[in-house]
């Protein structure tokens, strides 16, 4: 069987973003500056994706590269394994490996102190609607000021996005149950339903 990995719903790249949101912001003007930080994908209301925000650090080096020339590629990473032929009754069955992918790509990426506090509560109400501890920044007090400082929020508006979710899509119904169930426990067994 075959299967084309990128056809994945709206909704499924939208909730992957949100659950895996840790992603390489990589400058066109200059990858080797690349770096990891946390990012949310901004939509409309009709759950559109339209954008890319975030914040990092004022000393960065891809603050510069980006700065220069807004066109940067973001790449997310969420939960991934080796699925061992072991697990599979099919006995010329070759080890691969699954995952979940995202790249997403922007023209005109915006790097503003103006969006450093928006983005910065964005993303920690959104961790903390996740951790459900209610947790927010003004617990922090006057070092929040502090922080801020040194750092600087960014929008990026969505060029082009590619997911890439190997789940098995390509494997007969026998050996994408295998496989799942030889997952276990593990983040990935979730995403194969």
């Amino acid at each position: 069987m075959s299967a084309d990995f990128s056809k994945v719903p709206t909704r499924d790249i939208l909730d992957f973003a949100a659950a895996y949101p840790l992603a390489w912001i990589v400058p066109a003007a200059d990858p080797s500056t690349a770096l990891l930080m946390p990012l949310l994908i901004e939509t409309d209301a009709d759950g559109t994706p339209l954008s890319i925000l975030g914040h990092m650090p004022v000393r960065a080096p891809a603050g510069d590269a980006l700065r220069r020339d807004g066109k940067a590629v973001f790449l997310f990473l969420g939960a991934n394994a080796y699925i061992a032929p072991g697990w599979v009754s099919q006995t010329d069955w070759a080890p691969t490996w699954n995952f979940l992918s995202l790249k997403i790509e922007a023209a005109s990426m915006q790097v503003d102190e103006a969006l450093t506090k928006p983005a910065v509560e964005a993303l920690v109400r959104h961790m903390e609607a996740r951790a459900g501890s209610g947790w927010t920044v003004d617990r922090i007090g006057p070092r929040y000021e502090t922080l801020l400082a040194g750092i600087t929020g960014f929008r990026a508006p969505i060029s082009k996005i590619e997911p890439r979710f190997k789940l098995g899509q390509d494997e007969s119904e026998t050996v994408h149950d295998e496989i799942k169930r030889g997952l276990g426990d593990h983040p990935l067994a979730d995403w194969m339903e």
